[in-house]
């Protein structure tokens, strides 16, 4: 008797191990930069960002709203790029001096595996959500789109 309890609880131990797995495999995935960025343009006006100002920045973006959930890594060529590049110029200027050229090449990737251990995140050379997150960014003057001076 003691037996086919113990058969019962280990096979009901299994089932509940399997059925957690193919919950798992089965499951929508969580929300994952896997959208390659472009650009988007953004308005500031709060505590943080004075009014007239506005970030230029990467973003999945096609012309309903933007999505910071984007990818680009070695070899992405594109405006999201270039906007990453510019962001690393005024906001890190002591990483590197990138030229903003909308490649991203061993630069690139050295300047963002340099931002990534500077906010003390996970280093891969990789622009994502979490690089997102933690990067400061510059702001630009409405009036006359330059550097603001400010990164938020």
């Amino acid at each position: 008797m003691n037996r086919n309890r113990f058969k019962v609880g280990a096979i009901s131990a299994v089932i509940g191990v399997l059925s957690t797995l193919l919950v798992g495999l089965t499951a929508s995935p969580a929300p994952a930069a896997t959208k390659e960025c472009n650009t988007a343009v953004i308005s500031t006006g709060g505590p943080v960002t004075p009014s007239g100002r506005y970030l230029y920045l990467p973003a999945h973006y096609l012309g309903e709203g933007a999505n910071f959930s984007c990818w680009m890594a070695y070899g992405t060529r594109n405006s999201g790029v270039r906007a990453l590049q510019a962001a690393i110029n005024h906001c890190y200027n002591h990483i590197s001096n990138l030229v903003p050229d909308g490649i991203y090449g061993d630069a690139t990737k050295a300047a963002v595996r340099a931002v990534q251990t500077q906010h003390r995140i996970h280093v891969d050379g990789e622009y994502g959500y979490e690089t997102y997150s933690a990067m400061l960014l510059p702001a630009y003057r409405i009036v006359d789109n330059k550097f603001s001076g400010n990164c938020v």
